[in-house]
This record gives C-alpha cells, structure tokens and sequence, in this order.
C-alpha cells in the first residue's frame, strides 16, 4: 500500500462514497469541530490524540481525544472552527501543513453535563510528518501519535457495555502504552476506522 494510494482513496471515500450523518441544531447547541490528523512514518500511518489537561473548567478534562474545540461568533464555519482550534491546541497551521481529506459524521456527547455540545469532524493528511508541534499547555498535556494498524487490530476488542447516567451505555475503549481512548472519542474512532480499514491493507 503506497501513501500515495491510502490517502487518496480516502479522499475519494469521503468525498464520494460516504454517508454522511449531519445532527439538526437547536439554539441550544454549542457548535464544535475536531480534527482527524493523519500521517506518514517509515511507510506506516499514525493519527494524532491528545491528552487534555486535567482542569474543572473542561468538561473533558484529561480525556484523550481529536485536537478541537468550540466554534466562535469570528469562525465563518465549522471548518474554520477545527483549523483555529488545530493551531491554538498543537501550533499545526491545517490550512498551510494539511490536505483536507473531508468530513466525518457529527456527535454528541451522552454526558449530561456536555449533551449540547455537537461535534463535527474533520479528516485531514499531514504533509509534512516532521513539522514540528507546539501543544498549548493549558490546554494539551500530551501529544501522542497511533499506528492505524495498531489501532484496526484492536477494533473487535474495543467494545465496552455497561450502565451509566442510569441508562444502558456502550462505547469502545482503546489502550496504548498507558493512554486510554473512550467515550465520545472512542465511539468516533471505532466508526472511521470501520470506515477506513479495507482500504487500510
């Protein structure tokens, strides 16, 4: 599988072929991108979490999770939310470093506290894979890279059920070396990678 391939295939996928799952918005909802990043090293394919400070303020404080946040009244569009995001959180100018593979599915939280959120991805290829990152301390803890492989192996095991919010709840959890990916973030990984493995071979 070249690089060349692999990426445009997904391009091709979201662009073309995928069915995209966009949630109504109320006035009550509070509009937020994320920012899938991928990359190249040594012919193997990584994506990019970070780890978030742990802080009252955050609803998902010290998650792991997509670089993102909330859309301001300035952002012109969702778009413009996860490319302003993506450079406050870990100083990657998307617009400049990435090519914009296309959209993901919106989501929303089950968390209570955090259910008026609604969250719009983004699938971006980084360039450069050495560009250098600037994580924003008050916000990022740790900048942590994935092989996909990794990542597509651990797909049938990822699968948690159990109660919470005193409802049935089910998300995926995935584990590497000491960071743990659930919850909203879990679910959202556990989609595109079922979206993307076949062309991942």
């Amino acid at each position: 599988m070249s690089s060349k391939t692999f990426i445009s295939d997904l391009h091709n996928h979201f662009t073309d072929k995928y069915k995209l799952s966009i949630i109504k918005k109320s006035n009550s909802n509070i509009d937020s991108s994320v920012s899938i990043i991928i990359r190249e090293i040594n012919t193997n394919f990584e994506i990019l979490f970070i780890k978030r400070t742990t802080k009252d303020s955050d609803k998902f404080s010290g998650h792991m999770a997509f670089p993102g946040g909330v859309k301001e009244p300035y952002d012109s569009d969702s778009l413009s939310t996860a490319h302003r995001e993506t450079k406050e959180e870990i100083g990657l100018d998307s617009k400049l470093n990435c090519d914009l593979l296309g959209r993901f599915s919106d989501y929303k939280p089950v968390n209570p506290e955090a259910n008026k959120f609604i969250v719009t991805p983004f699938i971006f290829y980084l360039k450069n894979p050495n560009v250098k990152l600037v994580k924003c301390k008050d916000e990022v803890d740790a900048l942590v890279w994935i092989p996909i492989n990794f990542l597509i192996e651990a797909l049938t095991k990822s699968t948690r059920i159990g109660t919470k919010y005193d409802k049935p709840y089910k998300d995926n959890v995935f584990e590497y070396k000491g960071y743990k990916i659930w919850g909203m973030t879990g679910k959202m990984l556990h989609a595109f990678l079922t979206e993307i493995k076949d062309y991942h071979t």
